[in-house]
């Protein structure tokens, strides 16, 4: 997997967590406008994740949730920003 590819891969995961726990991207931007930085931040935060597999699995099998499994590495960011949406 080249880098390109590992990025976008990680990308969804975040994405895909951050719908599991009910992150509203377009409403979290406009109340906190450098929150790009910190979502590119969640993201190579992601890379170093040892649970790729298992966080596929899980979001697959969760419509929702009020927490991310303790393995994720963005777990406080993302359960923050769901508290906030």
């Amino acid at each position: 997997m080249n880098l390109f590819q590992k990025f976008g891969q990680h990308a969804d995961l975040v994405s895909g967590m951050s719908d599991k726990l009910g992150v509203d991207w377009a409403e979290a931007f406009e109340a906190h406008p450098d929150l790009a930085a910190r979502y590119r931040s969640a993201v190579l935060n992601c890379t170093h994740c040892q649970k790729t597999g298992e966080c596929q699995g899980w979001q697959k099998g969760h419509a929702h949730a009020d927490h991310a499994p303790d393995y994720c590495l963005n777990k406080g960011f993302l359960e923050d920003l769901a508290a906030e949406s």
